[in-house]
């Protein structure tokens, strides 16, 4: 009776190990996809506000149709915030390129979203 009772305690002690692990796995895997979330978010935000100063007149402080008018102060006073730093990539006349990092490991590197703003639309590029 002894050994059977000594199986069903390692059993237990197994199945205890597999269920925190899986646990532990979904965990870090809920927080890469929030982070991601979060990080969209904030980078939508910035881009309705660097939207908003393309369509501007320089007359009114704005960038006058040109996102190469366009410096990150003008459309944020926070280069960072809980959920990663952003700044502008790259500025055409037709297009910025925002680029929020989170704070967050995914893998070896950190969670990086890209995000190309013209005068109408935003375009998601998830790099990592």
């Amino acid at each position: 009776m002894g050994h059977q009772q000594f199986f069903f305690a390692i059993l237990g002690v197994v199945i205890v190990g597999i269920a925190i692990a899986v646990g532990v796995t979904m965990f870090k895997g809920n927080a890469i996809e929030s982070s991601r979330s979060a990080l969209i978010n904030d980078l939508m935000y910035l881009a309705s506000r660097a939207r908003s100063q393309y369509w501007k007149p320089r007359v009114l402080a704005g960038a006058s149709r040109d996102f190469t008018n366009i410096e990150y102060r003008r459309i944020s006073t926070m280069s960072e915030n809980e959920n990663g730093r952003y700044y502008i990539q790259e500025a055409t006349k037709d297009e910025l390129v925002l680029v929020g990092v989170g704070r967050v490991v995914s893998g070896n590197d950190t969670i990086r979203i890209r995000m190309h703003v013209n005068e109408r639309k935003n375009l998601v590029e998830i790099i990592n």
